[in-house]
């Protein structure tokens, strides 16, 4: 786990709370459930030195910050933190460079929210864009799409668990990101584990290219009434107009990779 220098000059580090201090629905006000919070990381609250996030807060309880991972082949720049001009809030927007930030791996995911938008340029074949990510090849429970696709996720990898998308069920083997904001929700039916945000093990070429405004990751399955008061307070913070994913036919995806649950969560 990377650690930032408490050396570091104190004008070379700028939260970027302080310049959205005064926003409406701020990350103290948020009617987040707190039982089973792993995670907890938004746009509205990063450092950034010399013009770069270097830091994305986590307000869990855990301290388990992301850091950025530091390597010679991360390019200076990417993200950057911007007003999202439909919601109103801090995103932070990643053009698509090799990129990635590190948190302390959590093993036992259930529950997970993101607030996240794909760009157009990287809707194609043989482009996956990982919004969160492992070390290694049995750590990528959240790999999206079967290579043939822009889906949400590969549902065989994701042990066969349920996915909501700004409150819609969605099959995300079959459901795509979207070039705009939304809120998807993604409930596993076993353990799953995640380390990185933004990057896909070691591949220089799967970097998130779009925006991300807030992860939420909890090592419970929320009850219907906690999920869905989470799922509406990000729908409100964002401005989001409910809308349904895209859904690609199953027969663009590559075959055993589109099976049905065959569990409910617990």
């Amino acid at each position: 786990m990377k650690v930032v220098s408490a050396l570091l000059p104190a004008l070379l580090l700028v939260p970027l709370s302080a310049l959205y201090a005064t926003e409406p629905n701020s990350v103290s006000d948020a009617p987040i459930p707190r039982e089973g919070l792993a995670l907890w990381v938004t746009a509205q609250d990063v450092v950034v030195e010399n013009g770069n996030v270097i830091k994305i807060k986590d307000h869990s309880g855990y301290h388990n910050d992301a850091v950025i991972e530091q390597e010679s082949r991360i390019p200076a720049g990417n993200p950057t933190v911007v007003k999202d001009e439909t919601a109103g809030q801090p995103v932070l927007r990643f053009n698509g460079a090799f990129i990635g930030y590190e948190f302390n791996a959590i093993t036992n995911i259930r529950t997970v929210f993101m607030v996240v938008s794909k760009y157009p340029q990287a809707f194609k074949k043989f482009t996956e864009r990982f919004v969160l990510g492992g070390m290694k090849k049995q750590e990528t429970d959240f790999h999206v799409g079967c290579h043939w696709t822009d889906t949400i996720v590969e549902l065989g990898m994701f042990k066969h668990g349920k996915v909501w998308f700004n409150g819609f069920p969605c099959d995300p083997a079959l459901s795509e990101f979207a070039p705009k904001l939304a809120v998807i929700l993604f409930v596993a039916g076993r353990d799953v584990v995640a380390e990185q945000l933004a990057r896909d093990r070691d591949f220089t070429d799967r970097s998130w290219y779009g925006d991300i405004g807030e992860i939420i990751i909890y090592t419970t399955v929320l009850s219907g009434a906690d999920r869905q008061a989470v799922e509406k307070h990000l729908i409100k913070k964002y401005n989001i107009t409910p809308f349904q994913p895209e859904v690609v036919a199953r027969e663009s995806v590559l075959p055993g990779h589109t099976k049905p649950p065959t569990s409910e969560p617990k």
